[in-house]
């Protein structure tokens, strides 16, 4: 296994579980099934992590339309 490929799929891993880098490095070149969960961990991290930047994006949004409807519907309209 090449060492960057493997500290790629490991990060997130690592990042929530520091305490057992040393095992999760062994069983990653040892149990093919483990890291196909790495794999898998990963990938779920990464669309979490997008879909809160939206969710994030979307709530921007909302917040901004709920101020313009109460403008307008108050009668007053900015220049």
């Amino acid at each position: 296994m090449e060492t960057k490929g493997v500290v790629e799929r490991i990060r997130t891993l690592l990042a929530r579980f520091p305490e057992d880098e040393e095992t999760v490095r062994q069983l990653l070149v040892r149990d093919v099934s483990f890291d196909a969960l790495c794999n898998e961990y990963r990938k779920v991290i990464k669309l979490l992590d997008a879909f809160e930047a939206q969710v994030k994006q979307l709530r921007a949004r909302r917040a901004w339309l709920e101020e313009e409807l109460l403008t307008r519907t108050e009668g007053y309209q900015p220049h």
